[in-house]
């Protein structure tokens, strides 16, 4: 019987065991993934994910653990069903490819399915950061959250073109495609370097050099009622201080009332 499922993968110059490892290891996990993972990665066993910021966990039990090969997670969703993540690691010349296949509630067809594979896309994107560039480092993030109605094609809009992104977020630069060379000053003078990690439909992500890190441009459905816009960001190795990051979240705060604004007509604050 066909199960809807939703498929993406990412190629990384990394060795497959360790994509397997920041899969599976909650100190790696915690690195890119989420903000906290309690329990061991065994057959079998169990591993509690927390995402702080979010305000929510999810226990995923762990019914096939092949090292460096393949991992899959289960979890139940209350009044839905389960939700199954089989991930395949695969060598790929000097490097390895990740492939993370979904199903149950948010799959293919179903509701929520653009947010997720938008989702994971922006996630592996972050992994290919993680485990090619700060492996085993710990990061330091910022994140600031604003409900806010939205089109994907009007919100790509103020996340990728120059004009923009001057409406709420930086007074010079844009976005391109994957791969391209980033190059933006703020709104309040931060300059961001770096590289294109992610685009989907309605969300975005790239490299921030000068914290060692990376910076996100995100938005989803909370119910179908309403929906949401987010900055959010980390980095890695102490190069991004506590006392900077809560500076940061602070000005992306300000970012979010902006990009709010402009989205709904309103005079963008000063």
């Amino acid at each position: 019987m066909y199960e809807p499922s939703i498929r993406r993968s990412t190629i990384t110059s990394a060795p497959p065991e360790r994509a397997f490892d920041a899969w599976t290891e909650p100190e790696h996990l915690s690195r890119w993934f989420c903000d906290k993972v309690t329990g061991w990665p065994g057959s079998g066993s169990k591993l509690q994910m927390t995402w702080e910021r979010f305000g929510f966990s999810v226990e995923y039990s762990l019914p096939e653990v092949r090292p460096p090969r393949k991992v899959v997670l289960k979890a139940a969703v209350p009044g839905m069903g389960t939700q199954t993540l089989t991930i395949s690691i695969r060598p790929y010349g000097a490097g390895s490819q990740v492939e993370v296949v979904e199903t149950g509630p948010g799959a293919e067809g179903q509701e929520g399915a653009g947010d997720a594979e938008s989702g994971w896309e922006m996630s592996l994107s972050i992994l290919k950061l993680y485990v090619e560039n700060y492996w085993g480092q710990d990061r330091t993030g910022f994140f600031a959250l604003l409900a806010a109605p939205y089109h994907n094609e009007q919100l790509m809009t103020l996340y990728q073109q120059s004009e923009g992104l001057a409406r709420w977020l930086t007074r010079e630069g844009s976005i391109g495609k994957v791969g391209d060379p980033v190059r933006l000053v703020l709104w309040e003078g931060d300059v961001l370097t770096g590289q294109v990690l992610a685009v989907t439909s309605h969300e975005l992500a790239v490299s921030w050099d000068e914290i060692g890190g990376y910076l996100e441009l995100k938005s989803f459905e909370v119910n179908p009622e309403r929906k949401a816009i987010c900055v959010r960001g980390s980095g890695y190795g102490g190069k991004l201080t506590r006392d900077r990051a809560e500076e940061l979240e602070k000005k992306m705060e300000a970012s979010l009332i902006r990009l709010f604004a402009a989205l709904t007509g309103q005079p963008i604050p000063e």
